[in-house]
């Protein structure tokens, strides 16, 4: 049996969240609606011996997209082939692309058995897009929301126009957030009610200018707005701590809190510390770019000659690509 590593992208507004549900009764019970559902799906369509099951580096909500995340799984082929990362590749996403699922393999690689996406992840990028409508852009229409460029919908957040928008102090606030911390205020209220440690080292939180997909050339709405782009790097997060960090700094941009206040939210984790004035992100702006591991962790051990004599060929195996009702 062969562990793959899958380096996978999604446009997370098709599929529930990434992580599947699971009824205790019935652990193995398709779920065409999440991400680890769905490969699991394809997986059974290589028509391995043994059940297999997704383990997913990072469980994202809905509407959350991905550029580049990944997740392993361990697949036996009958007899003694192997499957080639390039067969599976290949195979995964002719399913999902008959599928009409926004989902697609971009690569995969044989690792040691004693690999696991999620426990050697190493770093986690995170980027949230943000587009503040123009203090001299026209006034929004009746319907407001034909106002928003049309390629950007759910991928995008805007803001309406509003009295204030200090990006300057937004950065202020930015700031304060890098290092090793306890962000116990900024995970989600349900969340602190499970025994797990809220101390996490943050790499990284930058605002930098952003862009549209498409410019203002081909979408004259584009013009209405600034775009901005917000970057933050960790090894792991906590439940919705990007989406509440966000919020927070957009709250500081529109005057709502001070730089003080979000000061007062790290220097005193608890979920009463959270400041109510602040307005928690939608999902559909935040994109996983990255998932980084070391390179020595993927490094497989001395393969046998008998090991080399078994590579399978796409042309050897056949996967049904039909699509599950």
């Amino acid at each position: 049996m062969k562990r793959y590593l899958l380096f996978i992208s999604y446009i997370g507004t098709q599929f529930r969240a990434v992580q599947k549900q699971v009824v205790h009764a019935e652990g193995i019970k398709p779920d065409p609606d999440s991400i680890q559902g769905i490969l699991e799906i394809c997986c059974r369509r290589f028509n391995p011996v043994n059940e297999p099951y997704v383990y997913v580096s990072s469980r994202t909500d809905q509407g959350v997209h991905a550029l580049r995340s990944s997740a392993h799984v361990d697949l036996e082929p009958k007899g003694r082939l192997q499957y080639t990362p390039e067969y599976l590749t290949v195979g995964f996403n002719r399913y999902f692309a008959k599928a009409k699922l926004d989902l697609r393999v971009q690569s995969a690689h044989i690792v040691p058995d004693t690999f696991h996406a999620r426990h050697n992840v190493v770093s986690r990028t995170y980027l949230y897009r943000l587009a503040v409508r123009n203090p001299n852009a026209p006034p929004i229409n009746s319907s407001g929301q034909a106002d928003i460029p049309f390629l950007e919908w759910n991928r995008c957040h805007f803001i309406p126009m509003v009295d204030q928008f200090d990006v300057s102090l937004m950065k202020d606030a930015a700031a304060l957030f890098p290092g090793t911390r306890d962000f116990r205020t900024f995970m989600n209220s349900k969340a602190t009610l499970r025994d797990i440690p809220t101390v996490r080292q943050l790499f990284k939180l930058n605002i930098t200018p952003g862009s549209p997909l498409l410019g203002s050339h081909f979408d004259p709405y584009c013009s209405h707005y600034t775009f901005w782009n917000i970057t933050c790097q960790s090894k792991s997060f906590l439940y919705r701590q990007v989406r509440r960090i966000v919020g927070a700094l957009i709250a500081v941009a529109k005057g709502h809190i001070s730089v003080e206040e979000v000061r007062y939210m790290l220097e005193n984790p608890s979920k009463d510390s959270w400041n109510n004035k602040i307005v928690v992100v939608p999902p559909h702006g935040l994109y996983l770019v990255d998932v980084e591991y070391d390179p020595l962790d993927m490094v497989m051990p001395q393969e046998t000659n008998e090991d080399h004599q078994q590579n399978l060929s796409g042309s050897e195996l056949s996967v049904s690509c039909e699509v599950a009702s």
